[in-house]
């Protein structure tokens, strides 16, 4: 056993992380109510496993919603066309969940989430094999792997119904694809193709496999788009450094540099969805957001920077293609999205930074194992587990909240008791008011809702105002308002007085949280 273990070591660590990995996002799946978007794509699988048309469900009246128009990009790949108020984004990843759920019990939250769960799992093996091709360096793989397998990110975003930890590993797959069709020397049978690369400096025997990768990322979020700059800088740093080796810039990347200087200014003038979205922005909360994973962030950043030296040093191409990835995406971010922020948006980087630092800890101990007089093993082993239990933020698993656990500090309510609470105890007749979207918690159950909120809601429905509520009042003998902290934009500061003043408000263990329930008529269950 033991010498099936050496033999093999590195098979049966990966293997280990990997169990690992699915362990930290199995666990309690389906503890925390859904929240935020999930509620779109619970509803989007469900509607498409029932239909056969990507429309959202009504759990409330077991049909389709009647919903309105969605803009719609060429990248959704609405190949069935059932209309422009069918919801297509991202549904490679939905159309996995419909799948799943023809085997899995469909009332239950940890269902929607399995797929979620698998991918963040197929990630980490993912990073172990791209970090091995880029730096042919096996302990730097494994790092990378155990890093991911501990990221609290990773293990968020796979434990959510949400498309992200699916666009991240396609995305860092994209990434290697574009680093081969660059600069890889592999050479082709054809002898057209020989040419092609020949001429070009490009290999096109990746371009096939770079065209799929670069479609399906752009399926799942349009900010796969980002790579354009990252290209645009590698070809600049390249540039740069061919000049000093040879003093001049007669080179192929100085070429493809210009070019796409060139057709950026061409894209500036005319105007595009990808020059739109960019402003000058200061997201500094972006910076937060990279680092949560780590316990000590000056640590982390330390590592990060040293891992870019060292492999900008011994692997000059590769390392740099690595840390442009995550410093030029997270500079755009920082700087220049003109969107709401969100940690989701910067997850799809987190692969890259994380090869960083994995770098960063081997160079670390390798320095130390080169230059200890003796124990020279036992000093490498002990300086990458010292590092990884200050760097790895551990209390997270034992905070009161975290993905494991729910209570009345948790950032979202817990949907599923509160709309528990007023199934339980609303008589014949009652009426609710709150986003009708989160009807997943109120399946079957046919009663009336007034909805409020959305940037695509009815003009009506958009903001609960005082001459509307008590419009719903005077036709509606009792019922009920939900509504969480995040929704109070949607809710008038008269109609809030009105309701504070004039309805009872729920207290009861059942409703807690970022979250108010009230109720007017009628006593109540």
């Amino acid at each position: 056993m033991k010498e099936y273990f050496v033999k093999n070591r590195v098979a049966v660590i990966l293997i280990g992380i990997l169990i690992l990995a699915g362990f930290l996002r199995f666990y309690n799946l389906g503890e925390k109510s859904f929240s935020a978007d999930e509620f779109l794509g619970v509803n989007t699988a469900y509607g498409y496993l029932q239909t056969g048309e990507w429309r959202r469900w009504d759990f409330n009246w077991e049909r389709p919603f009647e919903d309105n128009v969605y803009f719609k990009t060429f990248f959704d790949f609405d190949f069935w066309g059932d209309g422009e108020d069918t919801y297509t984004r991202a549904w490679v990843y939905n159309w996995q969940v419909a799948q799943s759920l023809r085997f899995l019990p469909d009332s239950q939250e940890w269902s929607y989430r399995t797929v979620g769960v698998l991918w963040g799992i197929l990630a980490v093996f993912i990073i172990y094999w791209v970090t091995l091709r880029f730096t042919k360096n096996k302990v730097i793989a494994l790092l990378a792997a155990f890093l991911l397998a501990f990221s609290l990110d990773g293990i968020e975003f796979s434990r959510r119904m949400r498309m992200y930890i699916v666009f991240m590993p396609v995305f860092l797959l994209l990434a290697y694809a574009a680093f081969n069709f660059f600069e890889s020397r592999k050479l082709p049978r054809q002898k057209w193709l020989k040419f092609l690369n020949e001429k070009t400096k490009l290999n096109f025997i990746y371009f096939p496999l770079l065209s799929v990768l670069g479609l399906l990322s752009m399926h799942l979020h349009l900010l796969t788009a980002n790579f354009v700059f990252v290209a645009l800088v590698y070809f600049l740093v390249l540039a740069a450094v061919e000049w000093k080796k040879t003093r001049s810039f007669y080179n192929h990347y100085s070429f493809y540099s210009a070019l796409a200087i060139f057709m950026a200014i061409v894209f500036f003038i005319q105007g595009n969805a990808l020059t739109a979205s960019l402003n000058w922005q200061k997201h500094f909360s972006y910076l937060n957001n990279s680092f949560f994973d780590y316990a000590n962030w000056f640590l982390a950043g330390a590592l990060l920077l040293l891992g870019a030296f060292y492999l900008i040093k011994e692997k000059t191409k590769a390392g740099i293609f690595i840390f442009l990835n995550y410093a030029v995406i997270l500079f755009l971010a920082v700087f220049l999205w003109d969107r709401n922020v969100g940690a989701q948006y910067l997850f799809f980087i987190k692969p890259f930074q994380i090869i960083l630092i994995a770098a960063g800890i081997w160079r670390v101990a390798d320095f130390l194992r080169e230059n200890a007089k003796a124990h020279s093993r036992e000093t490498y082993l002990s300086v990458m587990g010292i590092i990884l239990a200050l760097l790895i933020n551990f209390g997270y698993f034992f905070q009161e909240e975290n993905a494991y656990r729910q209570t009345s500090r948790s950032e979202n309510p817990d949907y599923k008791k509160v709309f528990g609470y007023v199934l339980n105890h609303r008589n014949t007749g009652d009426v609710l008011i709150t986003r009708a979207f989160r009807n997943f918690y109120w399946q079957g159950a046919g009663i009336e809702v007034y909805s409020m909120g959305g940037e695509r809601a009815e003009e009506g429905e958009k903001k609960i105002t005082l001459n509307r509520l008590k419009e719903i009042i005077a036709v509606n003998p009792s019922g009920w308002i939900v509504y969480s902290d995040n929704d109070e934009n949607f809710i008038s500061k008269e109609a809030q007085k009105y309701m504070d003043k004039n309805l009872t408000k729920i207290n009861n263990l059942q409703v807690r949280g970022p979250i108010s329930v009230y109720h007017w008529g009628e006593n109540k269950k």
